[in-house]
């Protein structure tokens, strides 16, 4: 197959990361307008990549090969690039404190989630400054450091849910799906085409 137009491959990006999704949702993810999305849904509907479920999308096989696919041929040449393996190699380290921090965010006290929470949004904070660095191998992954921004906004603002809620666009929600995608960038998704 061959790859995706740009467009259409970051709006079926975002439903690849989220699994389950409305069109507002893959907008928002995608950064794309609602008429660029609306055209996009429309062809990949025309081509089965994608099946409508009420008010929610998911994708269909062709579409999880076709989104696997457009990695492959986009992203081989960046795979064997020491300086991006040694950005993930910095990026693994955030991410196990990330995850123990989320952990015990969600599991702790009301009291003891503050100071917590403070360590979280550092961690995220240094996150999105290492974005920046990224984005000169992937230039889409400056729209993932606004996403993070804007949580953040949202739980400083008193809206808890976006630390770790899935009916959000959370802190948790945004950094698992940066994970994956830089993992499918690098070759190694954890969904592979046979799953």
């Amino acid at each position: 197959m061959t790859a995706l137009p740009d467009e259409q491959f970051l709006l079926l990006n975002a439903l690849w990361l989220r699994k389950m999704a409305t069109r507002g949702t893959m907008e928002e993810n995608a950064g794309l307008s609602a008429a660029a999305a609306e055209s996009c849904l429309r062809s990949a509907a025309d081509h089965q990549l994608v099946r409508v479920m009420g008010d929610y999308y998911v994708l269909t096989d062709s579409g999880r090969r076709a989104v696997l696919d457009h990695y492959d041929s986009e992203f081989a040449s960046l795979r064997g690039d020491p300086e991006l393996l040694a950005w993930y190699e910095r990026f693994e380290g955030y991410n196990a404190r990330f995850l123990e921090l989320m952990s015990a965010w969600q599991t702790e006290a009301d009291e003891a989630k503050e100071r917590t929470y403070a360590r979280l949004a550092r961690i995220v904070e240094r996150h999105v400054e290492a974005l920046a660095g990224a984005a000169r191998w992937i230039p889409r992954y400056s729209h993932y450091a606004a996403r993070f921004e804007r949580s953040l906004e949202h739980v400083d603002s008193g809206r808890s849910d976006y630390v770790s809620s899935p009916m959000v666009d959370s802190l948790h929600n945004i950094w698992f799906e940066f994970h994956e995608d830089l993992l499918a960038v690098l070759g190694r998704p954890r969904e592979s085409l046979e799953d």
